[in-house]
């Protein structure tokens, strides 16, 4: 079984380790949504206040929001994380490594029916992961086992959560 950037596997003899990042459907489809359900907000809006929205204001509202679905997946950092023999490496606005050391657990969190990771560390904090996540990503499991085998072969110290 192959990842986005090699083999799932705990090892990265042979091949690159592994990098989780959002698809660009993740991206578009929430913004497209919000487009869309802002054009229907402003259409509901001038009815009610006795105005009409001609075909011409409709349609600039819905290409609006098809444009937007398409421009900010490419202005949106390239937020990913990396699991490398020492470190998990956040990526994104700024490079972040966490030691597996230094990690007491790894949760997956459900909010609004989109599950995601969270990664406990040792200095009580709890860092959410962007990336990999449940939504419209059938792979989501795979990928979390990916990451929870990585950090189960490269912990040290007393058993962790």
């Amino acid at each position: 079984m192959n990842g986005p950037a090699g083999p799932l596997a705990p090892s990265s003899a042979g091949g690159a380790a592994p990098a989780f990042r959002l698809g660009v459907v993740q991206i578009a489809a929430p913004v497209l949504g919000g487009g869309l359900g802002g054009t229907v907000l402003a259409y509901v809006l001038v009815a009610a206040t006795g105005g009409r929205m001609t075909a011409g204001e409709l349609w600039t509202w819905v290409s609006n929001a098809m444009l937007a679905s398409v421009v900010v997946p490419a202005l949106v950092p390239q937020y990913r994380v990396e699991l490398s023999d020492n470190f998990l490496v956040l990526r994104g606005g700024r490079r972040r490594d966490i030691a597996w050391r230094d990690i007491i657990g790894i949760e997956v969190r459900k909010t609004a029916g989109v599950r995601t990771l969270v990664v406990h560390v040792s200095d009580g904090r709890r860092i959410p992961l962007r990336a990999p996540m449940s939504f419209l990503d059938r792979r989501f499991d795979d990928k979390a086992q990916v990451l929870m085998d990585w950090w189960t072969a490269r912990r040290v110290g007393p058993d962790r959560v």
